[in-house]
Order: structure tokens, then sequence, then C-alpha cells
């Protein structure tokens, strides 16, 4: 089964090496949707809790970019490297982890899935 929640941060950033109007400093409202994959605990009747994932994913993530300056973490902040970024930070506490999702507008998605 496959568990997916969603989160939203808003930061800062700039590609320097764009050849269009990434390169100046701009933000976005992120989405991040964040998915597990793995049994259904008899015991508990979930893959995990929602608010266990929560506390992880704000604490891994979300505090450290929401308002904040991307490249301040990730120097090349593309939506992309974001991505790998968030998975690096989460798959050591949540093993389930099988997918991350970054909405840098509401049309332009990157999904990773671990390398």
């Amino acid at each position: 089964m496959i568990l997916r929640k969603e989160y939203g941060f808003e930061a800062a950033h700039f590609i320097h090496n764009h050849p269009g109007k990434c390169k100046n400093l701009h933000g976005h409202s992120y989405k991040l949707f964040v998915s597990l994959e793995g049994p259904v605990h008899p015991e508990t009747g979930m893959i995990i809790d929602f608010d266990d994932l929560s506390k992880v994913v704000v604490e891994k993530v979300i505090q450290r970019l929401d308002h904040h300056f991307l490249n301040d973490l990730i120097p090349l902040s593309t939506a992309e490297n974001i991505s790998v970024w968030i998975w690096e930070q989460l798959k050591p506490a949540l093993p389930e982890l099988c997918q991350v999702e970054v909405f840098e507008t509401a049309d332009n998605c990157v999904i990773y899935r671990g390398a």
C-alpha cells in the first residue's frame, strides 16, 4: 500500500546559470508530496500514523526550507535538486519512503524515487 501526504513551504532562490528570468532572485509557493510504501501493520491498521510522518517531515524538511533562501542549502536549487535534497533528509528516518514530488508551481513538478 502507498500512503501520500501533502506539505507546503514558501522559499526564495535563483538559478545562477539559467538563461532566462530564473537567474534572478524569486520565490515560489512549493507543494511537497511525500509517499511511503509498505504493509499495513495489523496492530495499528496503518503504514505509519500521519502525525508521526508529519513530525519527521516538518523537522527535517519544512522547518529548514520554509521562508528560507534555498541556495544556502542547495546551491543549484532546481526542482530536481530540491527533490534529491529532500529525499536525502527523509530516507534515513523513513525507510518506507518511495517517492517525493516537488511542485515549484501548480503545473511544474518533479518526481524523485531515489537513486
